[in-house]
């Protein structure tokens, strides 16, 4: 049996979606953040699905080309904490993971707090939508 040389091209791209995913999930873990919030069609659509979409609220630029990634998202932070402190670590985490899971290179990270809540706030908001989605199934 010979074996021989042989080159393969080989090529890795990613879907939007996928971005959108991994950085949903990741920024939900940071301390501080409450929710990604996601305009008004995304926010019906989690209204009839028994979970919420991680990609809500991200907006994704991909250039698998050069593969590099932009990303912009639309947060509910807690009241009290310090907005800086938590944009930091929300950068930080997300550069740390897509870098990881991915070959691509995070060029730009862009947070826009769209509301401050306390976390009991936000609770109490949330459990209103549940039981009136409850009602409504």
């Amino acid at each position: 049996m010979t074996q021989e040389n042989s080159s393969v091209a080989t090529v890795l791209t990613y879907d939007d979606s996928v971005l959108t995913k991994i950085a949903g999930n990741t920024v939900r873990d940071v301390d501080g953040v409450l929710s990604l919030e996601g305009n008004l069609i995304d926010s019906v659509t989690d209204r009839f699905s028994d979970e919420t979409d991680p990609s809500t609220g991200v907006k994704v630029d991909l250039d698998n080309d050069d593969k590099e990634v932009k990303l912009a998202m639309d947060a509910v932070l807690e009241y009290g904490k310090c907005i800086p402190t938590v944009f930091n670590k929300i950068t930080t985490k997300l550069t740390q993971t897509i870098t990881e899971m991915t070959d691509l290179k995070p060029t730009e990270i862009k947070i826009h707090v769209k509301d401050l809540q306390t976390r009991d706030e936000f609770l109490k908001k949330n459990q209103k939508k549940d039981k009136g989605e409850k009602k409504n199934k």
